[in-house]
């Protein structure tokens, strides 16, 4: 499994065909079917974790795609978002990029738009963990990553010493 895509769009059809095509290239989809909806999900941290790249509907019910863009900006920054809206408005599409979007299509969307903006945006999502990390290790005092080391040492060298005795 390459990784796990929440689908936002209170169109069934639409977010079930979503979800066979993204299933079939080997991806986990979780199907919400409003912006509310998706922000339980989120709020769950056992699933929110998971999710990768979220592809969702702009204009919904029950939770529109506006409520959830500020929702994930704020609580899940390194998600990547790609919008997927029948809207007419170019202009307004584009200003959503502001927003913290990573990409946008406009319904309907082909397989292999689909497929290509999703691969695009977990490599985004991929990029945006490895930079979390790499802050994490730089803003760890040299101190601790020394007896982070010397810890992990003493624990090589006991496992040497006891499979030496076996």
């Amino acid at each position: 499994m390459y990784g796990t895509i929440l689908v936002v769009d209170d169109n069934d059809d639409v977010r079930e065909t979503t979800r066979m095509i993204l299933s079939r290239q080997g991806y986990e989809v979780w199907p919400a079917p409003d912006g509310n909806s998706a922000i339980q999900l989120m709020n769950q941290p056992v699933l929110a974790n998971e999710v990768c790249t979220v592809v969702c509907d702009l204009i919904m019910k029950n939770g529109d795609g506006t409520d959830l863009i500020a929702y994930l900006r704020k609580y899940h920054p390194t998600v990547p978002i790609v919008i997927c809206s029948g809207a007419d408005d170019t202009a307004f599409l584009q200003g959503v990029l502001q927003d913290g979007v990573c990409d946008w299509m406009r319904k309907p969307v082909s397989r292999e738009t689909l497929v290509q903006k999703v691969r695009t945006a977990i490599h985004l999502f991929t990029l945006r963990k490895q930079q979390d990390r790499y802050q994490e290790s730089a803003q760890t005092p040299v101190s601790s990553q020394a007896e982070v080391f010397r810890s992990e040492m003493e624990s090589a060298q006991t496992c040497r010493n006891r499979s030496a005795e076996g």
